[in-house]
C-alpha cells in the first residue's frame, strides 16, 4: 500500500507503539492522523493530526469515533486498532470485573471495530490490531493479558476470510516492548527478555502496511524461538519456568 495521501485513525496514541507509529506515518505526504486516546494531551501536536480523547470500551463510543473521524478526514484508509493494558499479577481471587475491564479494552473493542467498519465503510480499509508474542507464548504473571491477546490473534486468524475481499487485516505480534506499558500493568514490573524499543515495533508496522503483510513479528529472536520450539518442544516452556520464578520473585517483594 502507497501510505502517502491516507486517512488514518490510532487508538492509544499517546504513548508507546501507537505514538511512535503516528511519528512514522507522519514522515510520509499528505497524511491525515485521526489519533484517539484516553489521555488526548499526551499525543503529539501536529498539523495533520487531530487529537480525540474517547474510551474505546464502549461500542458506542467506538461508532461515535469512526463518525467523527469521517467528518474530519473525509474518510478513513487505515484503522489502527493500537489500544490495551495488562495487569501483572497472580490471580488469587475471582474478580468479574476486573476480567471484564481488560476483555473490554482488548478484545471487544478491535474485535466490534473490525466488524462494524467492514459493514459500514464503502471504501477499502487496512485494518490493523495488536496482539502479542504472549498470543502464542502465554507466560506467568500474564495469564489475563495473554488470554486477551490469544482471542484477537484467534479472531482476527479467522475472520480475515469473512471479510469483503476489498479490506484487508494485518495483526501484529511485539514482544515486550519498552513503554510506559510496564508502568501501567503494575509498580516495578520486571520485563520480559527479549525485549525491544516501540520506534522498532513502529518501523515494523510501517513496512508491513507497504507490503501489505497479513502478520507481523518485529522480533527476529522470538521467530527463531517459536521455529526451534517446533523441533525441539523444549525452549518455550524453559522460558516459562524463568519467568515463573520472576512473578513468584516479584509476589513476594510486592508483600
Amino acid at each position: 500500500m502507497d501510505i502517502n495521501n491516507k486517512r488514518i485513525i490510532i487508538t492509544g496514541a499517546s504513548s508507546g507503539i501507537g505514538k511512535e507509529t503516528l511519528l512514522q506515518f507522519l514522515k510520509y505526504t499528505n497524511v491525515k492522523i485521526f489519533a484517539v486516546d484516553l489521555n488526548k494531551e499526551q499525543i503529539p501536536k501536529h498539523d495533520s493530526v487531530m487529537a480525540f480523547e474517547k474510551d474505546i470500551s464502549k461500542p458506542e463510543n467506538i461508532e461515535s469515533m469512526v463518525d467523527a473521524a469521517k467528518k474530519w478526514m473525509g474518510g478513513i484508509d487505515i484503522f489502527f486498532a493500537n489500544a490495551g493494558f495488562a495487569y501483572y499479577e497472580k490471580i488469587s481471587t475471582p474478580d468479574w470485573n476486573r476480567i471484564e475491564k481488560i476483555y473490554k479494552t482488548n478484545v471487544f473493542s478491535p474485535i466490534y471495530t473490525l466488524t462494524y467498519l467492514n459493514s459500514v465503510q464503502n471504501e477499502p480499509i487496512f485494518f490493523i490490531t495488536t496482539a502479542s508474542a504472549m498470543s502464542h507464548l502465554p507466560l506467568p504473571g500474564y495469564a489475563l493479558y495473554s488470554a486477551t491477546k490469544a482471542s484477537v490473534h484467534s479472531f482476527m486468524e479467522a475472520f480475515r476470510y469473512e471479510i469483503n475481499s476489498k479490506n484487508h487485516v494485518m495483526v501484529v505480534y511485539p514482544i515486550a516492548t519498552r513503554t510506559k506499558f510496564f508502568d501501567t500493568a503494575g509498580n516495578l514490573v520486571p520485563v520480559p527478555f527479549p525485549s525491544q524499543s516501540a520506534e522498532t515495533v513502529a518501523k515494523k508496522i510501517i513496512s508491513g502496511v507497504k507490503w501489505n503483510r497479513k502478520r507481523v513479528y518485529p522480533s527476529l529472536i522470538f521467530s527463531f524461538i517459536q521455529l526451534l520450539d517446533r523441533f525441539l518442544f523444549i525452549p518455550l516452556k524453559i522460558y516459562q519456568l524463568i519467568e515463573g520464578i520472576k512473578l513468584r520473585t516479584f509476589s513476594t517483594k510486592s508483600k
